[in-house]
């Protein structure tokens, strides 16, 4: 009996160790404190809660709208209900109860924060590591922020012109480098070309920061980050 004893104690120390180890593994270089859903997964704000964007035109500031998030979801995702189940899944829901529209090759859909997190929780966390949330999920390929109040939101675009002697390769590979998902391409007046593009979870950066980013390439004539503006204001609280 001793020696069974012994082996058992023996056993559950050994699992003892396995479990410390486990949670080193899971905390080595990893900022605290932080809460998780999945081992090693964080879910804190994506983006700083205070921070302060500039419009991608005119230069003014915005502000996040804490209650709202605009998503779009990967162009072979068609089912809506799963849609649906994906949004109560990570704690938000459709806006007004409107369902998922179409979208160029996407479903997209306004989505309120049903709980008391604000919406930066909720965000495709570009260029960061280690997050589990909405915007992980492998149905999202787009969730950002609306701004003002609920007035505007980037649609997730960016639309490029380039310089008539650049080589296709280059374009090709400025979009694989960013993360950017070529959608469309059409003429622009007088010569040229517009190349539409959609931010993917690749992307280093959210669609605002990239946008200007990519105005600063020197082939590139202009990067026109998509806005939607003008619109009904969205109001979460209803």
């Amino acid at each position: 009996m001793k020696g069974w004893h012994a082996m058992h104690t023996t056993k559950k120390f050994i699992l003892f160790l396995i479990l410390i180890g486990f949670i080193v593994l899971c905390t080595k270089n990893k900022p605290l404190p932080f809460e998780t859903t999945e081992p090693c997964m964080k879910v804190q704000p994506v983006e700083d809660t205070t921070r302060i964007y500039l419009h991608p035109y005119t230069g003014d500031t915005l502000t996040i709208y804490k209650k709202a998030v605009f998503a779009r979801f990967y162009p072979w995702v068609k089912d809506t209900a799963l849609i649906r189940q994906t949004v109560e899944k990570y704690k938000l829901r459709l806006y007004q109860k409107q369902k998922p529209y179409i979208m160029s090759q996407h479903y997209a859909a306004m989505l309120c924060v049903a709980d008391n997190r604000r919406a930066e929780y909720h965000f495709t966390p570009y260029g960061k590591e280690g997050y589990g949330n909405f915007g992980t999920d492998s149905l999202v390929e787009y969730a950002f922020g609306v701004f003002g109040d609920g007035c505007g939101y980037p649609s997730g675009n960016i639309i490029f012109k380039f310089h008539d002697d650049t080589p296709q390769f280059r374009i090709d590979s400025l979009f694989e480098a960013n993360g950017l998902r070529l959608l469309y391409i059409h003429p622009d007046f007088p010569t040229g070309k517009n190349y539409c593009t959609v931010v993917t979870p690749q992307a280093p950066k959210n669609v605002l920061d990239l946008g200007y980013e990519m105005s600063l390439v020197p082939f590139v004539i202009r990067a026109g980050t998509g806005m939607f503006t003008g619109g009904a204001r969205i109001n979460c609280d209803k």
